[in-house]
């Protein structure tokens, strides 16, 4: 059985719910945020968050987080978690 401490954790969505959560994670374990939007990635990435969901001191602290856009950064992810909860209507289009 693999460890928590030994496996690598890929978080799907870095929004509101998506990135506080990988940031916890990415405080104690090696966590990779994944989003389709490459702008958000990037000012992720420079330890911005436009959203204010989570502060500076807190990217600061999340040593294991690294965020992509690119699929191929899940190669090696064990555990996914994807967060997604917008609403949709009754044929599966966002609202």
């Amino acid at each position: 059985m693999i460890k928590l401490e030994d496996a690598k954790i890929g978080i799907v969505g870095l929004g509101y719910v998506g990135l506080p959560l990988a940031v916890e994670f990415g405080k104690h374990y090696e966590t990779v945020g994944f989003d389709i939007n490459e702008q958000r990635v990037k000012a992720l990435s420079a330890g911005i968050d436009e959203t204010l969901e989570v502060s500076s001191q807190e990217m600061q602290a999340s040593q294991f987080l690294r965020y992509t856009n690119d699929w191929k950064g899940f190669l090696s992810v064990m555990y996914i978690l994807s967060l997604s909860l917008r609403q949709l209507t009754r044929v599966s289009v966002p609202i």
